[in-house]
Parts: structure tokens; C-alpha cells; sequence
């Protein structure tokens, strides 16, 4: 007689969940995951999310393919010509001053931040939010921020976070996110380190099937109903000291004028015409300002004259970016064209609004904002965005979610 109470009861705060609050929402990033990795180990946990849910063949990332531009057009559903992060570290000619994900003080000013994260267009529509370290959730974009929100720290166990995310999710109605947004940062760290083929990335991926268990487990352990996408940022390649380029060997003059960045890409800032100089480079592509690719979607006030990117496993530098990197020291990178199938990442997602068993094309990253849109039942946040490659794509919106 008490089990069945038991049992009554336990039932009835299911419900209670569900039509309260109706269905939460949870976003997991696992940085750097390319789309294959999941081949390469034993991965139950991210199996059976997989045959309860939707995958996707890959997920494309933007150019470039780097963590915070990513991450934030994932969050955004706009592009890096729109939220104007080019990169982990870039020159903000708007503001005269350069970001890094390394500076607190440049993380967290809003100014550097276009677009309108989820999280933003949520709290505006009374749809509570947190965030366990996503890219932009640290900065009061437009004054606001996650109802709850954590500052980035590495040091912080992958097990507290999950326990983290299920603790808000019991929270009283009143304070309980209705979005909680995850971030890790392997098989990421791995990759760059030891190599995408090493065995430290095969371990990693590991560890993140058992946070997909963790945080699975926990949602059914504490009767909690939510859909759940799993995505991440971009892929990872091997690199090599012997597919370097230094543009000084080819335009010694190159030291005359201002460069930034360096690796899978860089720019330049110049008035004279250099393009002759630069355009027979193996390996190389080099585009004036007014014909970088459009499908880059990466021309903003902050681009530079020039644009050099690097053919997939390349890397590029000046003589003197080269003498200070250390990027030569590691196994693994990725920044190269979305095109580059080592770029793209993964996809899933299950929960009650979300088909069961569908495996569907890759897609650009940029339309995870209109799905998450579609389960949290909340207004994209501009109109212009309704254009080709923006937040709202039906298509793909209505093979995922019900």
C-alpha cells in the first residue's frame, strides 16, 4: 500500500513537472567533437541517445571554424559578419581594441557582441535561463543575462556541472530555468594537444559518454521530462612543422604591414595592392576585402583589406608570429573552411517534441537558434533573420522537432 502511494505520488509530480513548466530544454556542447569520433570507441550511452532521438550526418560549423565564433552563432543564429566575433582573439577596428577569450574584461563587455544570444531572446519573452560557460552568457548583452550563469572555469569537474544542470532543474517554479545551456571543453583539449588520433581523444570521447549517461541518468532518477540536443563546435585536424607557410619568404615586405592572426587563417591591413604578391602561394588563398567568398559570411566593419586562408592542414604565418607561437608545438587544429568535412562537428537530440530514430542531412549550426526557438515556444528575435542561412529553416526545424 505505501509503494502504491508511493507510486501515485511520484507520478503525479512527473506531471506536476511537465505542465508547470512546461518542458525544459537542455543544450550540451562537447567542444571539438568532430563528426566521426563517435566511431572511433565504445560509446554507449551516446548510442542509446542516439536511437531514441535524431542525428544529424554532421553539423557544419562557420567560418571560421573556431570555438567562440561558433559558439555563438550557435547561439545567436547569425554568421560572424553579424555578431562580429571572428575569432578566439581578434582586432576590433570599431573599438580600437583587440578581443581575447584569455581577457575578462573583453568576455565580458557586451559591446563586443552582435546578434541577440537565446538566452536574451528567452529572458525578454519571461523564459528563464542558465548557462554553465557559454560563449557571450558572461557579458549583459543588450543588459541581460542568464538567470543563472557561471564564469568560465576548466578547473571545474565535468560531474559538477551535470550536477549543476539537474539541481536547477528542481529548483521552485519561479526560479527554475526553463534553457540550461552546457559547455565542455574536450575532446577539444585532447585534440589540440596529443592529435585527433591519439589515444588521449579516444579516452575524452569516453568521458563525455559518461556525462551523457550522468545527465541522462539524473533526468530519470529525479523524473524530469526535457528535450535534449547534444551538439558541438567543429572538428579537429592533425598538424605538422612541415606544412607551415611564412608569407615573408614569398613578400618579405609583408613586415611593413599590419597583420593579425595567424594558423588556418589570418589578415592584413594595407592600402598598397599586395595580391600579386600573395597570390601564387601553394596552399594558399588570399581574397581582397570586397571578394572574400560570400559564403564565408564574414565581412563586417572590423575585416581587414585582406584575407589569407590556409588550404585544410596548412598553416600560415609572418616571420614574426611564427618566432612567438606555440602552436607548433601541439598535434591538432581546426579554424579551416566549413567545407572541410574534418570541420564539422555532431548533432542530436531527443526528448518528448523530438522524433524518434531519424538520421538527416548535415546542417549549418546557425539553425540550432530556430530550433531551440520551436521547443522553448518563443518568437525568434528579428525578422531580417528569416533570410537564407539564418535562425528559421523549416525544413530542417520539422525533421527534428514534432
Amino acid at each position: 500500500m505505501i509503494k502504491f502511494i508511493y507510486l501515485i505520488f511520484t507520478i503525479g509530480s512527473f506531471f506536476a513537472y511537465c505542465f508547470s513548466n512546461e518542458i525544459p530544454t537542455i543544450l550540451v556542447s562537447f567542444d571539438g567533437m568532430r563528426y566521426d569520433y563517435l566511431n572511433k570507441v565504445n560509446t554507449p550511452n551516446f548510442d542509446k541517445f542516439i536511437d531514441d532521438g535524431v542525428i544529424a550526418e554532421s553539423l557544419m560549423p562557420i567560418f571560421p571554424s573556431l570555438t567562440f565564433p561558433n559558439h555563438y552563432s550557435i547561439a545567436t543564429g547569425t554568421y560572424s559578419n553579424e555578431h562580429f566575433i571572428t575569432g578566439n582573439h581578434f582586432h576590433s577596428k570599431e573599438h580600437n581594441q583587440k578581443y581575447s577569450m584569455y581577457k575578462r574584461e573583453t568576455v565580458e563587455d557586451p559591446k563586443f557582441y552582435g546578434g541577440e544570444p537565446i538566452w536574451v531572446t528567452a529572458e525578454k519573452q519571461g523564459v528563464k535561463t542558465a548557462s554553465y560557460f557559454w560563449v557571450g552568457s558572461e557579458a549583459p548583452i543588450k543588459g541581460i543575462q542568464p538567470s543563472i550563469f557561471k564564469r568560465y572555469d576548466s578547473q571545474v569537474q565535468y560531474s559538477s556541472r551535470v550536477d549543476s544542470i539537474i539541481s536547477w532543474l528542481k529548483l521552485p517554479i519561479k526560479k527554475r530555468p526553463k534553457l540550461l545551456m552546457l559547455y565542455f571543453n574536450e575532446p577539444d583539449k585532447s585534440g589540440h594537444i596529443y592529435g585527433p588520433n591519439s589515444l588521449e581523444v579516444l579516452n575524452a570521447i569516453e568521458i563525455a559518454d559518461k556525462m551523457v549517461g550522468k545527465l541522462v541518468n539524473g533526468l530519470i532518477k529525479n523524473m524530469i521530462n526535457a528535450n535534449i540536443i547534444i551538439l558541438s563546435d567543429h572538428g579537429m585536424r592533425e598538424i605538422s612543422r612541415n606544412k607551415v607557410i611564412v608569407l615573408d619568404e614569398f613578400y618579405p615586405e609583408i613586415k611593413k604591414h599590419n597583420v593579425f592572426g595567424s594558423g588556418p587563417l589570418l589578415q592584413i591591413d594595407s592600402k598598397d595592392n599586395i595580391l600579386n604578391n600573395l597570390n601564387n602561394i601553394p596552399n594558399l588563398s588570399v581574397y581582397r576585402k570586397n571578394k572574400i567568398p560570400q559564403r564565408y559570411n564574414f565581412v563586417n566593419v572590423n575585416t581587414c583589406d585582406y584575407l589569407v586562408v590556409s588550404d585544410p592542414g596548412w598553416l600560415v604565418f609572418t616571420e614574426e608570429s611564427l618566432s612567438k607561437t606555440t602552436m607548433l608545438d601541439i598535434k591538432g587544429m581546426h579554424g579551416w573552411d566549413p567545407l572541410d568535412k574534418k570541420m564539422h562537428g555532431i548533432f542530436m537530440a531527443k526528448g518528448p517534441s523530438i522524433y524518434e530514430g531519424k538520421v538527416i542531412n548535415t546542417f549549418e549550426n546557425v539553425l540550432v537558434n530556430g530550433i531551440i526557438c520551436k521547443l522553448l515556444n518563443i518568437l525568434p528575435y528579428s525578422s531580417h533573420q528569416y533570410r537564407d542561412g539564418s535562425i528559421i529553416n523549416n525544413e530542417v526545424i520539422n525533421k527534428i522537432v514534432k
